[in-house]
C-alpha cells in the first residue's frame, strides 16, 4: 500500500485547500441555512415600515391612506425629493405610496368613461415578503375599488370607499396540517444541504485532482513503471485514495450540518435524513469523477482551482442552488437539466416532499441520472488519460530509437 499512503500523504501537504473549499465553504453554507427561518408555529404577522404621501386629499386618496395605516407601521416623512430619498436610501420606510394630486377625480372619471385608470407611485427599498405583500394589498385595494365603480356608477366616492373596506377586511382563518406522521425537514437544513453540492464539488474536485495529477506526471509514471508494483495495483491504490479523500470531504460536511442543525430535525423520519445524506453521497461520486478528469487535463493547480470555481459556479446556479429556477426563463431552466446539480437538487425535494419523502422512486431516478454524468465524465478522464499515455509511450520508443542510433 505503498502508493495508496504516498497518495494520501500527497493530500495532506496542501491543508490550505481543505480549510478553503471544505472548512470555509461549509461554514458559508451554515450561514445562508441559518438566515432561513422556518414557519414559526405561533402566529406571526410582519408589518412594513410604510410612508404614505397624500397629495390628492379626495375620499379614494383618504380611505386608501387609512387602509394602508390599517396594515403597516407608518412613517411620517416630508413631501420633498430629499426627505424621500433620505428615507430610502435610509431604509427608515421600506416602502413609499404617493398618491398625486386629482388622484381620486381621475379614478371616478376613469371609472364613468371606461378609460385607463390612473395609478399610484410607489418606492421599495428592500425585498422582502412583507413589502411584496403590501404592494399587492394596495393594487387589490385600488382593484377592488375599480370594481364596485364600474358596478355602480352612481354611488358616491364615499361609498365605494365604504364598500372597499368592507370587502377587504374579510379574512380566511389559514391552519397548517401536518400530512405525514413525522415534522417536515427544515428549510435550513435543505438549504444547507443544497449549498454543499457547491463545496462538495470544488473540495473533493480539486483535492483529488492534486493528488491524481501529481502521479499522472512524466516523472511519476516512470518511477512507477520502474518498480515491481503493478500497474493496475498502483492505480486501485490511487483510486482508493482519491475515494478517501471523497469520504473526509462528504463525512464533514454532512456532520457539520447534522451537528448545527440537530435540533431543527427531531422527530424528522430517519429514512428522510438519510436520503438526503445519500444524495449528497452521489452527488460527491460526481465530484470525484470531475477531479480525475481535471487531474488527466493538466497538473497545474491554478488552473485546476478556476476550472473547478467556474464549473462549480455554473452548475450550482443552473441547478437551482443560487435561485429557485422557477424565477428564469424558459431556456435557462432547459439547459439546467444538462447539468448534475439540478437532478441533485430534485432528489433532495423528493426526499424531503412533506408528503411522503425518504427513499423513493423519485430520488433513486434523480440519483441514477447523477451516477450517469459522473460515469460519462470519467471514461473522458479516462480517454484522456489513455492518450495522454499513449503519446508518453510514442516518446519514450523514439527516444529509445535515437540512442540506439547514436550508440551504433
Amino acid at each position: 500500500m505503498q502508493v495508496f499512503k504516498a497518495a494520501l500523504k500527497a493530500f495532506f501537504r496542501h491543508p490550505i485547500y481543505l480549510l478553503v473549499y471544505v472548512v470555509w465553504l461549509s461554514c458559508m453554507g451554515l450561514f445562508m441555512g441559518m438566515s432561513v427561518t422556518d414557519a414559526p408555529s405561533e402566529e406571526y404577522l410582519e408589518r412594513p415600515n410604510v410612508a404614505v404621501i397624500n397629495r390628492d386629499g379626495g375620499e379614494l386618496s383618504k380611505g386608501l391612506a387609512s387602509f394602508v395605516a390599517d396594515n403597516s407601521v407608518v412613517v411620517d416623512i416630508e413631501d420633498s425629493e430629499r426627505a424621500l430619498q433620505d428615507a430610502v436610501m435610509q431604509e427608515r420606510a421600506h416602502y413609499v405610496v404617493i398618491i398625486p394630486e386629482g388622484f381620486s377625480a381621475d379614478f371616478a372619471k376613469a371609472a364613468a368613461d371606461g378609460t385607463t385608470m390612473p395609478e399610484v407611485q410607489t418606492v421599495v427599498s428592500t425585498q422582502s415578503a412583507s413589502v411584496t405583500m403590501m404592494d399587492n394589498l394596495v393594487n387589490e385595494y385600488l382593484n377592488v375599488s375599480k370594481t364596485y365603480s364600474l358596478a355602480l356608477p352612481d354611488a358616491g366616492q364615499d361609498q365605494i370607499v365604504k364598500r372597499t373596506n368592507t370587502a377587504m377586511g374579510h379574512s380566511v382563518e389559514v391552519n397548517v396540517v401536518q400530512v405525514a406522521e413525522a415534522p417536515p425537514v427544515s428549510n435550513a437544513f435543505l438549504l444547507y444541504l443544497q449549498f454543499a453540492s457547491y463545496t462538495i464539488l470544488l473540495s473533493i474536485a480539486v483535492c483529488s485532482a492534486v493528488v491524481m495529477s501529481r502521479f499522472g506526471s512524466e516523472e511519476i509514471s516512470r518511477r512507477t513503471g520502474a518498480s515491481p508494483i503493478p500497474r493496475l495495483s498502483a492505480n486501485l491504490q490511487i483510486a482508493a485514495a482519491s475515494f478517501v479523500i471523497m469520504l473526509v470531504c462528504w463525512a464533514f460536511v454532512s456532520g457539520l450540518g447534522l451537528a448545527v442543525f440537530g435540533s431543527k430535525l427531531v422527530g424528522v423520519d430517519a429514512s428522510v435524513i438519510a436520503s438526503g445524506l445519500l444524495s449528497l453521497f452521489v452527488y460527491s461520486l460526481f465530484g470525484l469523477a470531475f477531479g480525475f478528469f481535471v487531474g488527466q487535463l493538466t497538473s497545474n493547480e491554478l488552473v485546476m482551482n478556476a476550472a473547478s470555481n467556474i464549473v462549480g459556479l455554473v452548475t450550482s446556479f443552473l441547478g437551482g442552488v443560487w435561485i429557485s429556477l422557477d424565477l428564469v426563463g424558459e431556456p435557462v431552466a432547459t439547459i439546467a437539466k444538462f447539468t448534475p446539480t439540478y437532478y441533485y437538487n430534485e432528489a433532495l425535494h423528493a426526499a424531503f416532499d412533506v408528503s411522503g419523502g425518504g427513499f423513493t422512486s423519485e430520488v433513486f431516478v434523480n440519483l441514477g441520472v447523477v451516477c450517469l454524468f459522473a460515469l460519462t465524465v470519467f471514461a473522458i478522464g479516462l480517454a484522456i488519460s489513455r492518450i495522454r499515455a499513449g503519446k508518453m509511450g510514442s516518446w519514450k520508443g523514439l527516444s529509445t530509437k535515437a540512442s540506439l542510433q547514436s550508440a551504433a
